[in-house]
């Protein structure tokens, strides 16, 4: 495995800001290149696989993109990567550690969410981030993207079954996958079915 952590992160706090915050004026020094790579690592890395994350990663570190991995940055990872962000440091932006202990951001013409409604922005931050990640991962599985991304199709992780419901782990239902027989109906040892 090559040390794609030492390279810059995909995105910066201020494409974070422009792209998913509605506040212009916050602060970049929240979002640092730490936390850029843990959602790196937590949410795009699983998505696309070891092999096309690091090739991404090593591409945009030394300003080689291809034209279709170029395109795929503009218009499709690096805003579903900032809302991805966005979702890390909500709790950040709200609430900071320091040697006085977990200290709350309040300015003069503010209030402090309570912890539900903080729970139900952050659950809409992640179903954003979450579409826009299906986005994503569509247009470049789709028949007119074939053979464009060779590393990622080579090494496509499987697209999973599971989603998160506030904050339930959710996973498909089994009646929705085809089955091998017209109906349990004829598996039933009873006479009455």
């Amino acid at each position: 495995m090559a040390n794609v952590n030492q390279y810059i992160p995909l995105v910066s706090a201020g494409e974070v800001i422009s792209n998913s915050f509605t506040n212009a004026n916050t602060d970049p020094a929240l979002i640092s290149n730490n936390t850029i790579l843990l959602t790196e690592l937590a949410h795009l890395k699983p998505a696309l696989g070891k092999k096309f994350y690091e090739e991404l990663k090593k591409q945009h570190n030394d300003g080689t993109l291809t034209t279709v991995n170029q395109t795929l940055m503009d218009d499709f990872l690096t805003r579903c990567l900032c809302w991805f962000v966005r979702f890390e440091v909500i709790n950040e932006v709200q609430s900071n550690s320091s040697s006085m202990g977990i200290v709350h951001n309040v300015d003069e013409f503010a209030t402090i969410v309570d912890p539900s409604e903080l729970n139900a922005y952050k659950q809409d931050t992640y179903r954003k981030s979450e579409i826009y990640l299906k986005d994503m991962l569509d247009y470049m599985e789709d028949s007119d993207q074939n053979g464009l991304y060779p590393t990622y199709e080579s090494d496509r992780p499987a697209r999973g079954y599971a989603y998160k419901n506030h904050g339930i782990i959710m996973y498909d239902s089994i009646y929705s996958r085809p089955r091998n027989y017209t109906s349990w109906k004829d598996f039933c040892p009873c006479d009455d079915c």
